[in-house]
């Protein structure tokens, strides 16, 4: 298990894909469980959801495959980071413009920072990577 957990690395990539796994996996579900949208929005919401579970597994196997290092695993966690943040970014402005409750904007308010944090903390992490070995820092 220890060798399991000693391929996520960059750990900061790795985190940033457990906690978008923790945050959107039970969402889908929760879009397709609500009978108050129609299924023209519950594909609205579910597209993007889905995208950032599909990335953050596909990041999960390529750490886990010991392949960070290449260009095509620095380029996905780019993408998903940045993302992540541009989804963050437009939607805790809706939410909080919205009329929601207060523990909803906060619960919201709280996500969007861990995961705006943790997006550019991954970005940071493969900055300059590519053809750096596992587990080594990056060359500036």
């Amino acid at each position: 298990m220890a060798a399991l957990l000693d391929r996520l690395q960059p750990r900061a990539v790795a985190i940033f894909a457990a906690l978008t796994l923790l945050i959107w996996t039970n969402r889908i579900w929760l879009a397709w469980t609500n009978d108050e949208d129609t299924v023209a929005r519950k594909l609205v919401w579910s597209t993007p959801i889905t995208l950032f579970v599909l990335a953050a597994i596909a990041v999960v196997v390529t750490l886990l495959r010991g392949r960070a290092d290449t260009a095509g695993a620095v380029r996905l966690v780019r993408v998903f980071a940045a993302g992540t943040v541009v989804y963050w970014a437009i939607r805790i402005v809706a939410i909080l413009a919205a009329d929601h409750e207060v523990g909803f904007k906060v619960v919201h308010t709280v996500l969007a920072v861990a995961s705006t944090v943790a997006a550019v903390a991954a970005w940071r992490a493969v900055d300059g990577r590519r053809g750096a070995p596992i587990g080594e820092p990056a060359t500036a």
